[in-house]
């Protein structure tokens, strides 16, 4: 960074020189040397440029006067540095112009010099091809230097921005895995999708260019300013001077632009939660025909965010054009007294050119800090979002005690449970029951009575706000959630297929699981037989949420999924709801075999999928009001009996 700032910092003072040499070159004294080497000839003499540091007191001088050049010989030293010194305005008394000579009067002494033919004027300029050489060699290194530092700290930058990215993008994956279910209720999946996607790619951004930007203009800013005042003082306070404007204007856009930032990303997110949340729920949109209202919804979130895009646009559109205005009256000021000094003598050509080259490079770090301010405003609403996410507390704390698949054995109690996912709306009013190692368990009841609720509280999705719940006896707030939560085999109604394979959907990531035990599950749960017949098998390729693959197929794989994972106990919740009558009397049987030995927790709507149940427990309104088995709960002619008549009233209506 700091060397390819040195190196853009060389490049004005390289081209001011090469500007005085061409410019001023001729004003370098010359003698007489018959044993040095690069020497010219000239009037039958060999000669060279008088060294810096030479105590020479005789020279001969080239001179310019009226555009037209003059050669004068045995010259003092003293008085040849008093006329090239001279101002135009001291000419008329010093000079005298004749048809092809001068006569000089200097210091008391006067010296005659005769005018330059063009051929004689290459030969003696000829001296000066070979520093301009050198100062273009040295241009063209430090070019070279400048590409490498450049190209390294790309490299380098691009390296640790992706390092870090990779880092904070792992880190809040692997946060969203640990939060809460009550998390993903309060945020929609694309407000998280952009999180993970765009916050992160804009935090990449200011990693790999603003930040070290924002450095490297700092040091090329303040090594501009040093360059200014070693070149010419006077010139350089006048650019100065303009910094107060400069600030002034940088903290009204830094003000405006934040607020609009934050307003752009905000909708941004929106729009994305919008159409992730649209996309997935497609068919539904299309079945009731509501592409019109959804396309009006889609245009009034896209306006607001080009109106909110539009704010923050209109303010840099703003501040740009007024750092270049700055800029430019920054050039007129210097053209103005530097170009005063250099009539006066004080100031040479090219030092005017470096100080009108260091006055653009001195604006043009603030304007591109400008530019950098727009993606490190982004960056900061990124990053703010993206701590919110990382700094979310989860109310799940963490148990140490470790589960031993031998001896764990499955006994359920809930001992006086209350629970509500909100305040005190309470989904489950001081519900108690016991479940014995290897009981099926049905729960039955009205949509909202808090049958699936309770399967959540088995697996700690959720804390519960009063009572306790036990597993072999032991509070489940004490066990480690990853291995509780090994032991449990969970089926659902809406089954949730990963893109990949039917053999990775099975397994889901666990190595562990054998190509022999995929497909014992499989067979368990009579999935094999169509897995065998796609085209490829195991290896199908399964598209987004399992799309083509039909519902009973993609529910049958749920099941061997659960089976491959040999819990102890077995949650299904509406597992056979999706399945046709044929599908659901392939596995009825399947699903006995895989209950066996296992605690199994069943939510059904069918009733008759649960007549078997060991126990059945009837909630009512958070409560339970019912519990036994079939027989007995039809004997008491209570809600189950009630539900029981609807749900044979309503097959034989089918």
């Amino acid at each position: 960074m700091l060397g390819s700032t040195v190196a853009d910092l060389a490049k004005p003072v390289l081209i001011g020189n090469a500007v005085d040499l061409f410019t001023e070159g001729y004003k370098i004294p010359y003698v007489e040397d018959d044993k040095a080497k690069g020497t010219i000839e000239f009037e039958g003499r060999k000669l060279r440029h008088l060294e810096e540091k030479e105590n020479i007191q005789e020279v001969s001088q080239m001179l310019q006067y009226k555009s037209q050049y003059y050669w004068v010989q045995e010259m003092n030293l003293e008085d040849a540095k008093a006329v090239l010194a001279m101002t135009p305005s001291m000419y008329r008394n010093s000079i005298l112009e004749s048809e092809d000579s001068l006569t000089i009067d200097v210091n008391g002494h006067t010296y005659k010099g005769r005018l330059l033919e063009k051929e004689e004027l290459k030969v003696l300029r000829s001296l000066n091809l070979k520093p301009l050489a050198i100062l273009a060699g040295y241009f063209l290194l430090v070019l070279v230097v400048s590409f490498a530092f450049l190209y390294l700290q790309a490299v380098i930058l691009q390296y640790i921005g992706q390092k870090i990215i990779l880092a904070i993008r792992h880190e809040i994956y692997d946060k969203m895995l640990h939060l809460p279910f009550r998390f993903y209720h309060q945020n929609p999946i694309g407000k998280l999708v952009t999180r993970v996607t765009n916050d992160t790619e804009t935090l990449n951004e200011m990693y790999t260019s603003v930040l070290v930007n924002l450095l490297k203009q700092a040091f090329f800013l303040i090594g501009v300013m040093v360059m200014m005042l070693a070149t010419d003082v006077k010139t350089a306070l006048c650019v100065i001077g303009l910094v107060p404007i400069v600030v002034i204007a940088t903290i009204i856009y830094k003000r405006f632009s934040r607020r609009a930032y934050r307003e752009m990303r905000n909708k941004l997110t929106e729009m994305n939660a919008f159409l992730s949340e649209h996309l997935s729920g497609m068919r539904v949109i299309q079945i009731f025909t509501r592409e019109k209202a959804k396309v009006k919804q889609m245009k009034k979130i896209n306006n607001e965010h080009f109106k909110a895009n539009m704010k923050e646009m209109t303010a840099f559109m703003l501040f740009r054009p007024f750092i270049f205005f700055l800029c430019y009256i920054g050039v007129a000021l210097v053209l103005l007294v530097g170009g005063h000094s250099v009539l006066q003598g004080a100031m040479s050509v090219g030092a005017l050119i470096i100080m009108t080259s260091y006055t653009k490079d001195f604006f043009g770090p603030i304007e591109q800090l400008a530019e950098n301010f727009n993606v490190l405003q982004s960056a900061l609403a990124s990053a703010e979002k993206i701590f919110t996410i990382l700094d979310e507390e989860n109310e799940i704390i963490e148990g140490t005690r470790h589960i031993d698949s031998n001896t764990f054995k499955g006994d359920i109690e809930f001992k006086n449970v209350w629970f509500a996912y909100e305040g005190e709306e309470w989904i489950l009013r001081d519900v108690s029951f016991k479940i014995e190692a290897g009981q099926k368990v049905a729960f039955v009841g009205a949509t909202g009575a808090g049958k699936t609720s309770i399967l959540s509280l088995i697996c700690r999705y959720y804390d519960i706000q009063k009572g306790q719940i036990l597993i072999d006896g032991i509070d489940i707030k004490e066990y480690d959630t990853a291995a509780l939560r090994s032991q449990v085999g969970q089926v659902l109604q809406d089954v949730f297929m990963f893109t990949g394979d039917i053999k990775g959907n099975i397994r889901l990531g666990k190595d562990s699981i054998s190509q022999e035990t995929v497909e014992a599950a499989a067979k368990l749960v009579n999935a094999h037989e169509f897995i065998k017949k796609l085209p490829h098998g195991y290896d199908e390729e399964v598209l987004e949420r399992g799309n083509s693959l039909s519902t009973g197929q993609r529910q049958l794989i749920s099941f061997a999924r659960a089976v491959a994972y040999d819990p102890k106990i077995f949650i299904l919740d509406e597992a056979t709801a999706n399945i046709d009558t044929e599908t659901e009397s392939l596995i009825q049987d399947a699903l006995y075999k895989m209950m066996e030995g296992r605690t199994t927790l069943m939510v059904a709507h069918r009733l008759s999928t649960i007549q078997h149940a060991d126990n059945i427990i009837v909630l009512h309104k958070g409560k339970i009001r019912e519990m036994g088995t079939h027989q007995t709960l039809l004997a008491n002619k209570g809600i189950y009996h009630h539900l029981y008549q609807l749900a044979l009233e309503s097959q034989h209506m089918a």
